[in-house]
């Protein structure tokens, strides 16, 4: 939506290409940039909450999703690399309330 404001206004010729990477990335006055065309009637108030805002698919990497191996997670006590449990206790638990 950020991309089609910005796209919308430099089409009109309200805005230049320093100010499209200005308000995209949110570098140096942006926030004057905003407010100027705001002010101007170029963008309404719905229009610079988007511009405002962080764009979310920036911030979040979109990793594939892999397939997960087949793996046997079953502990048998005759398989390989299986742990050894050892509890220990101090106290005599056979009498215990």
């Amino acid at each position: 939506m950020k991309d089609q404001i910005v796209e919308r206004l430099l089409d009109q010729g309200h805005i230049v290409i320093a100010c499209a990477d200005r308000l995209l990335n949110h570098k140096g006055a942006y926030l004057q940039d905003i407010e100027d065309l705001h002010r101007d009637g170029n963008i309404d108030t719905k229009e610079s909450i988007i511009l405002l805002k962080e764009d979310s698919s920036f911030n979040t990497p979109n990793y594939p999703i892999m397939d997960q191996p087949d793996i046997d997670w079953t502990l048998g006590p005759n398989r390989t690399g299986a742990p050894k449990w050892e509890v220990t206790c101090s106290n005599d638990l056979n009498n215990t309330i």
